[in-house]
């Protein structure tokens, strides 16, 4: 009886363990995305192109309290994809800026997050035509 006890309580020690992450890396790059309005993305809105392991381009913006918005292209690769968002994660990292006294500000490899707005594209060009067209471009 104390054996199955102490199994039983291991047992759900270990599974409640990784629910206590700390989930404020996730929350950072959620507040650093633009929203257009959009509720969901349809698979058809990114493309029937868009499978699980696919390496594409995403765009990471960052909008300021003055209105002014920043972004840059940056290489994903397609982790999981659901008829209302896709899993992107990192494959390289890029830095939208950097100041004196601040961190940078952008996604490092093997960030990930939930697409919603429909923004992945096959190639770095088509991703900056849009932050171009937008007038978000930064080099």
């Amino acid at each position: 009886m104390n054996r199955t006890f102490i199994l039983v309580l291991l047992c759900f020690c270990l599974t409640g363990l990784p629910s206590c992450k700390n989930n404020s890396k996730e929350t950072a790059n959620v507040t650093a995305t633009a929203s257009t309005g959009a509720d969901s993305v349809s698979v058809s809105k990114a493309g029937p192109w868009v499978q699980k392991g696919l390496e594409c381009y995403g765009i990471v913006i960052v909008n300021f309290n003055d209105g002014k918005t920043i972004g840059k292209s940056v290489k994903c690769k397609v982790m999981t994809v659901k008829p209302d968002k896709v899993k992107m994660k990192t494959i390289e990292s890029v830095s939208l800026m950097e100041s004196a006294g601040c961190d940078k500000l952008g996604l490092a490899y093997g960030d990930t997050w939930w697409e919603t707005e429909g923004d992945i594209y096959k190639t770095r060009e088509e991703a900056d035509k849009i932050l171009v067209e937008k007038g978000w471009f930064v080099k």
